[in-house]
């Protein structure tokens, strides 16, 4: 139980709040302070007293305050402190209902949203189910990061296998593989039959030797040397030699004279010669050029034209080119074949001393050859050529014979190819790699992930067993408490009159946590708290209810859980102005569940603004069990925490004088003595009842400035001693016999007006 608060400071209203006298509260306590004077700052520091929430202290600091914040209280179990941002000391259990109540868990404005029904939830099942909901989202919490640590370690360890281990083997595979003391012998072998395959695939693809390309047949440029062009009548060759003759165009030239002829032919004009320009008188020279370059003539043109570009692709180097290239090659190859597959390569030939052969002979027969172009007609003297020949055909021989041996030596490789087998490779490929991944699965680090990655898919599994469980009992829970829960709140409806009931349903557990469930039923009309869309035109929480009625759901609902918490006599109930927004009706029997509420719980406090409600508490309590305080002035920047006299502060407004100094300065016309006479007074009553114990209950004005004079420096009315002195001088005039020459002997009625202010200021929650 909450005995005394000693000290609050820099907290929400509280710039320094301090007690005036050692008064101590009792099991009913009631709070009177005008609004914005610290209620809600008082019951949000038991709501963080009781969930050990330092942040609501912290949130509240009293703006343009001291630097720190200070909090001192005295429970039953001991002292609780607030110092330095954090509580310590004793605990206390406290269920608050205020307007962060309403708007957390209830309502806010016009909406109920998804976390105010969550938040309900928590409320409604319990510490309980509160306890229950924290283990699953705890659970839930470590299953996340169960998961990711799993995904790590499966990642870790797949990057590591498939650097090593066959495509086709699976995690699963690779964690159940044991371990082989033979595992390195077992892998070396492997690797030489490995070596083996992919050998075989090499010699496979790898390249026999190549050919020299071979020369033409000799015959075929002995054939063309000795052929002459049959047919050609013997007029024509006249005819055609005596034209050029007599036209000086017998200057052998290159390619040759009928070269020459031939291809100027098909120039020929109609009446003039086409090589020399002669008048024709008859066509028979042009018919005897027809005669001479026949279809025969043409053929033997182009063969001898052909034999020429091969002697001429020896002397630009051709050949010698693809020889010596195609050695370069053959010499690769036969290095490649001997290591790999033993294979001694052909005799070698002089390469060399041949191709210098060959294009020594080609030069000598495309002399001839040329010769021969000049003159087709004629045969040509075979035997000056024997020895360009003979070198040729023996060169020829040279290189087909080679030839021959670079096949028979392809027929070996051929051999050696037919006999490997790379289709293998492939099997045999991943047995050594399962046997890589073999040894890999037995290192220290492999073994240790692999130990934690199992490990936790076994918690993985336990953690949604513990979950089912518990969710099961949660249900139950709920199920139980939400069935009791909806009966409860429909009882204080209709005692409340509000014209409308609830129908609470079980939880909903979408979500990570689960959340009230409930509709509003107007005329048995079914009514969601929550609205989606434009709902501007249906009905919804929103427009089927008053302020009121929303005020009294949100009372309804926290009456309701009161009654339904087991642990209510452990329980200090607060109600920060429970009314609100309620008719008579309604706070007679906001009135009645407050007793009630008093008879069960271990403490009771009520903060109000409204002295008639407190005076109807006070009627229907017993009186025994009551404690009644004011948060009040005193002295400038200080909340006094005093005893109250409900009884004597519910009497009619207008009767009090305190009332006819606040009518004054709104311009009710009262008589200047009068309010001025009153100013004592009223300091009187106010300090008298705050500190009885320092003043006495007959105590003028100048008895309450000495005995402030001679109080400790830290007593919370010592800083208004000074106003009190100018208001004793002030307000002394009206009591005592005129003083000549005293400043204050006439009264103003503006200055009176400033002397009512700075009294009203100090006798504030009177």
């Amino acid at each position: 139980m909450l005995q005394k608060i000693t000290v609050i400071e820099n907290v929400g209203r509280f710039e320094k709040a301090l007690p005036t006298q050692n008064v101590r509260f009792e099991k009913c306590t009631f709070f009177f302070g005008e609004n914005g004077w610290g209620k809600s700052t008082i019951a949000d520091i038991l709501r963080s007293l009781t969930l050990g929430d330092p942040g609501i202290i912290v949130g509240r600091k009293t703006l343009a305050g001291g630097p720190d914040q200070k909090i001192s209280l005295q429970l039953d179990s001991g002292r609780a402190n607030f110092e330095g941002g954090s509580w310590n000391g004793a605990q206390l259990r406290a269920a608050v209902f205020d307007s962060l109540f309403v708007n957390d868990n209830v309502y806010s404005g016009d909406t109920v949203s998804a976390e105010h029904l969550r938040r309900q939830y928590g409320l409604v099942v319990g510490e309980k189910g509160v306890k229950l909901v924290r283990q699953i989202v705890a659970l839930d919490g470590e299953n996340t990061e169960n998961n990711r640590n799993i995904r790590a370690l499966e990642a870790e360890l797949t990057a590591g296998l498939r650097g090593i281990g066959p495509s086709a083997m699976s995690l699963s595979d690779f964690e159940a593989l044991e371990e082989n003391p033979e595992i390195d012998t077992a892998v070396a072998d492997k690797q030489t039959e490995v070596s083996r395959a992919a050998k075989s695939k090499e010699l496979k693809a790898a390249a026999g030797a190549s050919a020299f390309p071979l020369p033409s047949e000799p015959a075929s440029f002995e054939a063309a040397l000795n052929q002459t062009v049959e047919g050609i009548a013997a007029d024509a060759v006249e005819a055609v030699r005596s034209h050029v003759a007599a036209h000086e165009c017998a200057k052998p030239t290159e390619p040759g004279l009928e070269t020459w002829l031939e291809q100027g032919l098909p120039f020929k004009a109609e009446d003039t010669c086409p090589f020399c320009g002669q008048e024709l008188r008859d066509r028979s020279l042009l018919e005897a050029y027809s005669r001479f370059f026949s279809v025969a003539y043409r053929k033997l043109a182009e063969d001898v034209q052909k034999l020429r570009q091969i002697c001429q692709r020896y002397s630009n180097g051709d050949f010698r080119n693809a020889a010596e290239q195609g050695s370069k090659s053959n010499k690769k190859q036969f290095e490649y074949w001997r290591e790999a597959a033993g294979i001694d390569a052909p005799a070698t030939i002089d390469l060399e001393a041949l191709i210098s052969e060959m294009e020594r002979a080609a030069e000598e027969m495309d002399l001839a050859l040329q010769a021969k172009a000049a003159n087709l007609t004629v045969a040509l003297d075979i035997e000056r050529l024997g020895a360009a020949v003979h070198a040729w055909t023996s060169a020829r021989a040279a290189i087909e014979s080679a030839n021959a041996a670079l096949g028979e030596y392809n027929l070996k490789v051929d051999a050696i190819k037919a006999k490997v087998d790379a289709e293998q490779l492939e099997n045999l490929t991943n047995e050594l790699k399962a046997l890589q991944a073999q040894k890999h699965r037995v290192k220290a680090e492999i073994i240790t992930n692999v130990a934690n990655l199992q490990t936790k898919r076994q918690r993985k599994g336990e953690i949604a067993e513990e979950k089912a469980k518990l969710r099961d009992e949660l249900t139950a829970h709920g199920k139980t408490i939400t069935e009791s829960l909806g009966k409860t709140i429909n009882a204080y409806l209709k005692r409340l009159n509000a014209g409308f009931l609830i129908d609470y349903k079980e939880p909903d557990y979408r979500g990570k946590e689960p959340a009230a469930s409930y509709q509003i039923l107007i005329n048995e009309v079914p009514v969601s708290p929550r609205a989606s869309g434009d709902t501007t035109g249906a009905p919804s929480f929103r427009n089927t209810l008053s302020a009121g009625d929303k005020s009294v759901l949100a009372l309804a609902l926290f009456l309701a859980q009161c009654n339904a918490d087991p642990d209510i006599g452990e329980t200090i109930i607060v109600l920060d102005d429970p009314f609100t927004s309620l008719d008579n009706f309604r706070r007679q029997f906001t009135a009645i569940e407050i007793r009630r509420i008093c008879d069960r719980a271990k403490q009771t406090i009520v903060l109000s603004h409204d002295k008639g409600f407190l005076r109807l508490l006070w009627d229907k309590i017993d009186q025994k069990l009551i404690k009644s305080f004011a948060l009040q002035t005193g002295a400038p920047g200080v909340t006094t925490i005093t005893p109250y006299d409900i009884p004597g502060s519910t009497q009619p407004r207008h009767v009090t004088e305190r009332m006819k100094i606040e009518e004054f300065i709104e311009g009710e016309p009262h008589e200047l003595s009068f309010i001025r006479s009153r100013l004592r007074t009223v300091c009187e009553d106010f300090y008298r009842k705050a500190d009885p114990g320092l003043f006495g209950e007959a105590a003028t004005l100048d008895q309450i400035i000495r005995a402030l004079n001679d109080a400790h420096n830290d007593h919370p009315f010592k800083g208004a001693l000074e106003d009190l002195k100018d208001i004793n001088a002030y307000s002394r005039v009206e009591n005592h016999a005129e003083i000549k020459g005293d400043p204050y002997g006439d009264t103003n009625p503006d200055e009176l007006k400033g002397f009512c202010s700075l009294v009203l200021g100090l006798t504030r929650g009177m």
